[in-house]
């Protein structure tokens, strides 16, 4: 019933699976093609594989020390914030 509809239902992660989860989907996406949580476990299927993979408890430390990607403070702006900047002359 859900499906196409942009609703979803989640799981309630740990937080530690919770930011593995977070990074897996986040920190490499040239690397990770899908990232997804069932039963409190963690799953991965990387780009180019047609097969998941359980991510195991030793790789998490991994993961969480990978770097955040940096922002792109212009991209990143909301549409509001583009248009209040734009008319901050009009004043």
């Amino acid at each position: 019933m859900l499906k196409g509809s942009r609703l979803f239902i989640n799981e309630d992660l740990t937080k530690l699976n919770a930011e593995v989860l977070a990074s897996l989907r986040l920190k490499e996406p040239d690397l990770i093609e899908r990232a997804w949580s069932f039963e409190g476990k963690l799953f991965v299927r990387y780009r180019g594989s047609d097969r998941r993979e359980t991510v195991s408890f030793v790789k998490y430390q991994e993961w969480l020390d990978k770097p955040w990607p940096q922002k792109n403070t212009t991209a990143s702006q909301t549409y509001a914030r583009k248009v209040s900047a734009g008319n901050s002359n009009t004043k």
